[in-house]
């Protein structure tokens, strides 16, 4: 008799085949409660649904990295059909006057982008208003858990608008990426420890003379 943990598991397995579609992945699925209307709620709404395709390993129909293959090919069937039920997921998940804009855009990678040339505004000020939250947040009166869960939100917030380079020359064996990612959790653990009361001070010593230089949630595992 099979377990609720081996069903999960060989649900989990199916959708290793990004053409796979559960019984639930039907046309009339919500991806999302909110439907996006507006600019200023777009960035939320976009990685909600980024999430929720990416647990059905749906990302690819709309970021272009599953190519639609030729009429004549043996998937161009499988992809037509999980195209169409991106594309539908999409619609469903904005306002019906925005959803009839894009009902004759044949791939869900073409509504995608539409939606987000649709919706990409200036995001400078809103980058400006982030980074000038983060330079002045301090513990203050707060507790050192809810300090840092105020760090964090500022960081994926800030995250949204401004993603990591990636490189664009095929194979990419230096480690840019990785070593970006090195320098921003340091920075950040840093920016944790310039914020914490005074009474903290020989904690944050202590933190500084650790070799090697811990993350951020190790850092604050230790304060805490």
């Amino acid at each position: 008799m099979a377990t609720n943990q081996d069903s999960t598991r060989s649900v989990s397995d199916l959708y290793e085949n990004p053409y796979y579609l559960h019984h639930n992945d039907h046309a009339g699925l919500v991806l999302v409660t909110d439907r996006v209307t507006t600019a200023a709620d777009f960035n939320s709404w976009r990685r909600s649904v980024r999430m929720a395709l990416n647990v059905r390993n749906k990302l690819g129909f709309i970021d272009g990295t599953i190519s639609k293959p030729s009429h004549m090919h043996r998937d161009y069937g499988d992809w037509s059909r999980c195209n169409d039920i991106v594309a539908m997921w999409l619609m469903k998940s904005v306002s019906k006057k925005i959803a009839q804009s894009l009902l004759f855009i044949s791939t869900a990678e073409g509504i995608w982008n539409n939606l987000l040339s649709h919706f990409k505004q200036d995001d400078a000020p809103c980058v400006f208003d982030i980074e000038q939250r983060l330079s002045k947040i301090e513990q203050g009166s707060m507790d050192v858990s809810t300090y840092y869960t105020e760090l964090v939100a500022l960081w994926e917030e800030h995250q949204n608008f401004v993603e990591l380079p990636i490189c664009t020359f095929g194979k990419c064996e230096c480690d840019a990426a990785a070593l970006w990612e090195k320098l921003q959790q340091c920075s950040r653990m840093t920016k944790f420890l310039m914020g914490l009361n005074e009474s903290y001070e020989h904690t944050r010593r202590h933190i500084l003379m650790l070799k090697p230089i811990p993350t951020i949630e190790e850092a604050f595992n230790i304060v805490t």
